[in-house]
């Protein structure tokens, strides 16, 4: 009998028990734990309500890994059979479920010590799209709203969220509204804990009202992408209030902000203790870094600052603040720095030296004497990895310069240069035009021949063209 023989009976003996589903229902409480993920996926597979309702009620594990729900050969009546069996369970209390289970996962990169016991299926993210309509008034209920309490250990529902809008308009519909719909009446029996949130373009008040029905202490990441202008105060200290009560994010992103966004909002996020990665993107932050930095008790880790307009006191700040001393990532492209050397940015780069790993000045209108002043702080920068200063108008000697003095950082493997002076005609700081491929060719080959007789040759170059 050859080895595949033993999993082909198993699967057989799935499918007949599903011949009858009131059969398997009352034979469940005796039905070897080892056939639990073979019957369940059979289940699901065969559209199975009343029987996926059962074996969930008594899955024999701590979890149980659904990442496929958005398939399309996936209903909804399987995910409403799936939270029914979370919910309904014996009125006596004497007998209590057989159910081991304490998570539901929908999330992307679940990890399990027993994988083999959850059922195998391919993990996909609910996503909430727009719809051009309004919400309905009682589309999710005020979570100020009196609700009893549940009288058992509650189930946690693990996913991560991606909140969608179009021109101030936002809809909940499908599969992310009945779960937020019965996530909160269920009377706390189900928490509904999202580790990554990515919102875009939703109005604040819809927020508030979506972050009400999450566990917010178990959000990992949170990305905000908010163009519109067009928002009350309320709801904007309403929103960060809450995300400071996220209490183990760490990784947030807020881009696009609008110019009018008060940067004073951000003093409501002082809880925050594991925030490690701020990224700040396309927003007006001129003279106001240090309202958005001052409130935070722990040192970053990774600090992007792009395109923000940033003011020589907003590089002085910087330096002085207790992020410096630990910022391992530091990204400032996008920003006119040309005023900030000599002073402010050579100061910062002496700050982060010790720690830094990656830096990123593209697009900060550095001329060539400015990078050269540079120089002496960054040769200092021995944890350095990655080196990123394109859209620079640089010359070739002045490239060759800076590759020169930073060979002996041992560290430094990746360098994305400008693309020469000599090699195209800039128009301003930020566009060229008519780009002598032939020439920068000839410049690439003579930088890395200069790299391997400086016994570099493991350090890559590249620049913007070849990064297209």
């Amino acid at each position: 009998m050859s080895r595949q023989d033993p999993f082909s009976l198993v699967d057989l003996a799935a499918q007949s028990l599903l011949s009858d589903e009131d059969s398997i229902v009352r034979a469940l409480e005796e039905l070897p734990v080892d056939l639990f993920p073979t019957l369940s996926i059979a289940a699901f597979d065969g559209g199975h309500t009343k029987t996926v309702t059962a074996i969930v009620q008594a899955w024999p594990f701590p979890c149980l890994h659904l990442g496929s729900l958005r398939d399309q050969s996936i209903t909804q009546d399987l995910l409403e059979a799936v939270l029914d069996g979370l919910e309904l369970v014996p009125t006596n209390t004497a007998c209590p479920r057989r159910s081991k289970l304490k998570v539901l996962d929908f999330t992307h990169d679940f990890e399990c010590s027993n994988w083999e016991e959850c059922s195998e299926t391919s993990p996909v993210p609910f996503i909430i799209t727009h719809m051009l309509e309004e919400p309905e008034a009682d589309q999710l209920m005020p979570n100020s709203r009196e609700q009893p309490q549940c009288d058992r250990e509650p189930v946690e529902i693990h996913t991560d969220l991606f909140l969608d809008g179009l021109f101030g308009f936002f809809h909940l519909s499908g599969f992310p509204l009945y779960i937020l719909q019965r996530v909160e009446k269920s009377h706390g029996c189900l928490r509904l804990c999202c580790r990554t949130l990515v919102i875009n373009q939703v109005p604040f008040h819809s927020l508030v009202e979506i972050l009400g029905v999450l566990e917010l202490e178990a959000i990992r990441e949170l990305r905000l992408h908010h163009r519109n202008r067009f928002c009350f105060q309320s709801d904007l200290i309403r929103f960060f209030t809450q995300v400071g009560q996220m209490s183990n994010l760490g990784n947030l992103t807020m881009s696009h902000i609008p110019w009018d966004f008060p940067a004073d909002c951000f003093s409501l996020l002082s809880p925050l203790g594991h925030l490690q990665k701020l990224h700040l993107i396309f927003g007006c932050l001129s003279g106001q870094l240090h309202k958005m930095l001052r409130s935070l008790q722990k040192p970053l880790e990774t600090l992007v600052i792009n395109g923000c307009r940033l003011t020589e006191n907003d590089i002085t700040y910087l330096s002085q603040s207790i992020h410096a001393a630990r910022l391992k990532e530091l990204v400032l492209c996008s920003n006119n720095l040309s005023e900030t050397i000599p002073g402010p940015l050579e100061i910062l780069l002496a700050e982060v030296s010790g720690t830094l790993q990656h830096l990123n000045l593209r697009s900060c209108r550095l001329k060539e004497a400015q990078l050269r002043a540079l120089l002496p702080v960054l040769c200092c920068c021995f944890c350095l990895r990655s080196l990123v200063f394109f859209d620079n108008v640089i010359s070739t000697s002045g490239i060759m310069n800076v590759l020169q003095h930073l060979a002996g950082l041992k560290e430094l493997k990746r360098v994305q240069y400008p693309i020469p002076a000599e090699c195209v005609v800039y128009l301003d700081e930020y566009r060229w035009e008519n780009l002598n491929r032939v020439e920068l060719a000839r410049v690439h080959t003579k930088l890395q021949e200069m790299l391997q007789a400086l016994q570099r040759a493991d350090m890559e170059l590249t620049n913007s063209t070849s990064m297209a």
